[in-house]
């Protein structure tokens, strides 16, 4: 088993958007699609992708990947989240684990393995990318962190975990050269930010 293990979350019903954004297509693919792919470049021995508002096409996945469906995606993204990272504890993962949205298939390729490069030198550490002064998405978390993650309850977040002084001292950045770690595409007119 790799060393990384990883969870797309793919269950929104994208109500800004006017459509699942999973399901939209660029460069003639899914956008889970390219997330999928993009688990795979950071060397992600396991992707679990987490559906919800719409079945996900199985065929447009790409090899290997595996899908639950988290039945309450409405109550919100910490819930799909556990979802896939229960998912992972189920089949005897306890690897450091990429969480990525599926509003970002432009990610660039070495963004994801530098972030792998990162984990293998120091995997007790959360990892995101960092464009110039501020952090962005995806994220990667130690395999201690994952069970604090699942405890997790409403109104509660990643973001309370991350604030909390220990879990704190533990966050490290790599610098990278890609807008997408800090582009959400939420709505229609967000899509003419991707690059051809």
């Amino acid at each position: 088993m790799s060393g990384l293990a990883a969870v797309v979350l793919a269950a929104g019903a994208s109500t800004r958007m006017g459509r699942p954004k999973a399901l939209l297509r660029w460069r003639g693919r899914p956008f889970v699609w390219h997330v999928c792919q993009q688990a795979r470049a950071a060397g992600a021995g396991l992707v679990v992708v987490v559906e919800g508002a719409v079945v996900l096409p199985r065929g447009e996945l790409g090899e290997g990947a595996v899908v639950v469906r988290n039945d309450r995606w409405a109550d919100g993204p910490l819930g799909s989240l556990q979802t896939g990272l229960r998912a992972l504890d189920e089949a005897g993962v306890k690897t450091p684990v990429l969480v990525l949205t599926v509003d970002r298939p432009h990610l660039r390729e070495q963004t994801l393995r530098a972030l792998a490069k990162a984990v293998a030198a120091e995997p007790d550490a959360i990892w995101q990318p960092r464009l110039g002064e501020r952090r962005g998405h995806p994220i990667v978390y130690p395999a201690d962190v994952v069970p604090m993650l699942v405890r997790l309850r409403p109104p509660q977040t990643p973001r309370t975990l991350l604030a909390q002084h220990d879990v704190a001292a533990r966050r490290k950045q790599i610098e990278v050269d890609d807008p997408a770690v800090l582009d959400n595409l939420d709505a229609p007119e967000d899509l003419e930010r991707l690059p051809p």
